[in-house]
Formats: structure tokens, C-alpha cells, sequence
């Protein structure tokens, strides 16, 4: 047990949320725990450093510091602004440290509400799993003020092996859904590959151990960016017109099997685009190059 700390609330018992309440609680932490559904109080109950409350409100009352753990912004909005919502208890120079992955105008407009309060928000949401929850190995991805930053530091810190500061409020909440996008996106084009390597008739084995030793599997932020666009060399390794040749020749494959390459169609397309635009000789890293001149409207 470390030292004691500042009572600290935390509504949201959910998978994550109750993994985290433990955590603190097993290291001295004394939290007012709130959730609409009581059963979930349920192993919490033998905690002397624990209080259970009947509502967002009675939790605010009872601390300085309110965490929030939800599974969507409407949730969060509720929860501070809605019927026994905290907002009737909390009190100038309060913290809401939101940690859900939600919405980003929500969430701006939450911290604007609560200024006027003369309240503050943060946004921490968190990367990895319900066990890393657990030991308190998550990494939280912060948007906001440094000083309201500083005064979850101690809590933050509890909860996180990293702690990365994004940039002002909402900028930890964009980084997490940055994150999310690439992450759920390789989800579903890990699933395709080994379906459609499966159709070709080779062993999925065989192909999992291919590709977790190549760029393929490993990523290409571990293997092939740092080395190339990265340190601004997009001279070509390997040219985007060859990964056009590569990727159609794959498509045909499949296509002979009735698989269906949704990705590498629109890889292939995306590909083609960037050759149009000038990035044809250059490295297959160069995509990069094409999507930001692209996302900051430059022709090339």
C-alpha cells in the first residue's frame, strides 16, 4: 500500500473502469465509485477505502478530482450535465479527468461548460487492454492546460507506464482516435490477407510466420518509414509504379479464386492517384508525402 491520497471519484465500472478502480484501490488509492448499473459494486464492496455512490452528483461531492470511464460521450454527457448529473455539486477549481474515447465536439463543448463553472477538463483517454488496466501499465494520452495536467499527475501516473502530452484539450482524445483508426483498420486487412492466403490454398501457418518477419506483418512504422520518408529520403527502395505492378498481379491471384482484394483494390487506386500526381519513381513510403500534400490541398 503506498502513502494515502486525495479521495478521488470514478464513475464508470465498465471493463477498463473497474480494472483501474482496483488498481488504485489496491495501492491506497480512496475512490467514490459511481455506475448506473449497482451490481458492479458488487467487488468492491470489501474495500475500506471505498465508497459507493448513489449518483454523478453525490460522486462530485465527495471530491476534487472526478475521472470518467464511458463507453460513449452521450454517456459522459449525462453523467456531468444530465439529471443528478456532477455538474450540481461541482465547485470552482474542480477537475473532470475524462478518460473515454468519445466524440471530439462533445468533448469540447463538455470543457467549455465546465470553465464557465470555473471547473477545468482534461482529456486522458488510454491505449492497451483491461490488463494492462490492471497493473497499471496503460499509456494515457492527455489534452489540455499543464497546470490542470499537473494536478492529475500523481493519478495519471498511478494508472500509466507512459504519459503523453498531445497538445491542448481534445488533442489526447484525436491521438487516441488516430490510433484507433490505423489499429481497427489493420483488424480487418489482417483478417482479409489470411482469408484470402487461406483461399490461395497455403497454409495459414505458414503464412503468419511469413509475415510476422516482413514489413507485411511487423508494420511499417517499425520497419521501412524510419528509414526512408521519415528522414526525408524517398529516393526508391522499392518504387510506387512496382507496387502497383505487385499489387495487381496479387488482385489478378485472387480474383481467378473469387476473392475478394478489398484493400488492395483501394490500395492500388490510392497508389495509382499518387503516381498520377508525380510520387511514381519515388519510394512506396512516399504515400506519405501524396497524403500530406493532399490533406493540405497542394496539387502534389
Amino acid at each position: 500500500m503506498t502513502e494515502c491520497h486525495e479521495q478521488v471519484g470514478l464513475v464508470g465500472l465498465g471493463t477498463m473502469g473497474a480494472a483501474m478502480a482496483r488498481h488504485l484501490l489496491d495501492g491506497g488509492w480512496s475512490l467514490v465509485l459511481h455506475d448506473t448499473d449497482k451490481t458492479k459494486f458488487a467487488p468492491f464492496e470489501g474495500y475500506a477505502n471505498c465508497v459507493m455512490a448513489g449518483s454523478p452528483a453525490e460522486t462530485m461531492r465527495l471530491c476534487t478530482r472526478l475521472v470518467t470511464m464511458l463507453p460513449t460521450s452521450d454517456h459522459v454527457e449525462q453523467v456531468l450535465f444530465g439529471a443528478e448529473g456532477a455538474i450540481a455539486e461541482i465547485k470552482a477549481g474542480d477537475l473532470v479527468i475524462e478518460m473515454s474515447t468519445g466524440q471530439l465536439h462533445m468533448l469540447e463543448q463538455q470543457a467549455q461548460q465546465l470553465e464557465k463553472m470555473g471547473a477545468a477538463l482534461i482529456d486522458a483517454p488510454v491505449c492497451l487492454s483491461p490488463a494492462e488496466a490492471a497493473s497499471g501499465d496503460l499509456i494515457a494520452l492527455v489534452g489540455g492546460r499543464t497546470e490542470d495536467i499537473t494536478r492529475a499527475a500523481d493519478l495519471l501516473e498511478a494508472l500509466s507506464q507512459r504519459i503523453i502530452h498531445a497538445g491542448p484539450i481534445g488533442y489526447g482524445l484525436r491521438l487516441k482516435l488516430v490510433n484507433n483508426y490505423m489499429s481497427m483498420i489493420n483488424h480487418v486487412l489482417t483478417g482479409e490477407v489470411l482469408a484470402l492466403a487461406r483461399a490461395a490454398g497455403l497454409d495459414r501457418q505458414i503464412t503468419i510466420d511469413l509475415l510476422q518477419n516482413t514489413a507485411a506483418g511487423r508494420g511499417q512504422l517499425l520497419t521501412n518509414f524510419p528509414k526512408k520518408v521519415l528522414r526525408g529520403d524517398t529516393s526508391a527502395d522499392f518504387p510506387i509504379t512496382m507496387g502497383i505492378k505487385d499489387l495487381s498481379m496479387a488482385i489478378n491471384m485472387f480474383e481467378t479464386m473469387q476473392g475478394d482484394a478489398c484493400f488492395g483494390a483501394l490500395a492500388r487506386q490510392l497508389f495509382d492517384d499518387a503516381a498520377k500526381a508525380g510520387h511514381g519513381a519515388q519510394d512506396c513510403t512516399a504515400m506519405l508525402e501524396y497524403f500530406d500534400n493532399k490533406l493540405a490541398g497542394k496539387p502534389r
